[in-house]
């Protein structure tokens, strides 16, 4: 079956065979594994905080922030983070795989303002090293959608029905909403806009908006969240570079090539943010069952 493996292993001792045969499933992983994760950097150049909390359990404001605020990247080079400006991470920054001197990758590095993911802060864990590089699969939009420019007016409200979208320049002008009434997912292939004082998603539950951004020949997009800007979704675009500027809001996760923030932004991870499956880069293994034949 779909993602379902059967293995059937066969040992010898002293002249005695035993034969085992063992059913294996593989469950994906979401991709959004962090609040903020930039394949090749993630560029502060403002004011940033991230922490997190779980849209299941009712709004960020009726929470106390946890500690899973996490900031990611890929990169393995000094500068892989760079903070020119001040970011308060309630999470542990994470860089690329096998490097002894992981902080050695954040410049402006600022222990007081990293907790680690603990409560109390602790130094020891603020910087670590992955395991092993997080994989980000490309996007690819269905061939059966077509993609043209669209612009949400200013002082409008537009739900969109549940389903699939493609848009290649998607612009929401200021003072403007984007919701969806169910599951959506969005395909931008060009340029992705959200004005000043506009909200896109859905309050409630941000894992209903699914952002994925793909380039077409090999062009890199900008992504830019500007403004009294409030987002709640999940942004994944492994080839684009986000600019989070003014004083923009996220609640959910954002996963691309490049992040910049030259704003004041509040990056609030949503840990829903797991249910959504549609990206998986990662599958956990589990046994199903087993016999011996």
């Amino acid at each position: 079956g779909s993602l379902h493996y059967q293995v059937v292993a066969h040992g010898l001792s002293s002249g005695e065979q035993r034969n085992i045969e063992a059913t294996i499933a593989l469950t994906p992983e979401s991709v959004f594994q962090y609040a903020l994760f930039g394949n090749q950097q993630v560029n502060v150049s403002g004011n940033a905080t991230t922490d997190s909390y779980d849209s299941r359990l009712g709004s960020y404001a009726s929470q106390t922030p946890t500690h899973d605020g996490d900031v990611g990247t890929n990169s393995t080079s000094a500068g892989g983070v760079s903070v020119g400006g001040s970011i308060f991470v309630d999470g542990q920054v994470v860089v690329g795989p096998n490097v002894s001197n992981p902080s050695s990758l954040v410049t402006g590095y600022d222990p007081a303002f990293i907790t680690g993911g603990t409560s109390p802060p602790t130094d020891t864990q603020d910087v670590v090293s992955a395991s092993a590089t997080f994989p980000l699969p490309p996007v690819v939009v269905p061939p059966e959608l077509t993609c043209n420019d669209f612009t949400v007016q200013g002082s409008t409200n537009l739900v969109l029905a549940p389903g699939t979208y493609c848009y290649h320049n998607l612009t929401i002008q200021g003072n403007a909403n984007m919701t969806a009434s169910g599951e959506g997912t969005v395909y931008v292939t060009g340029q992705l806009t959200a004005q000043g004082n506009s909200v896109v998603g859905v309050v409630n539950d941000p894992t209903k908006m699914l952002f994925l951004m793909t380039a077409t020949a090999g062009a890199t997009l900008e992504q830019t969240i500007s403004g009294n800007n409030t987002f709640y979704g999940a942004i994944y675009g492994p080839q684009a570079t986000f600019d989070i500027q003014g004083n923009a809001t996220i609640y959910g996760s954002v996963i691309a090539r490049q992040v910049n923030v030259s704003g004041n932004a509040e990056i609030h991870y949503d840990k829903a943010m797991t249910t959504i499956d549609e990206v998986s880069n990662l599958y956990k293994t589990s046994l199903v069952s087993w016999r011996e034949l």
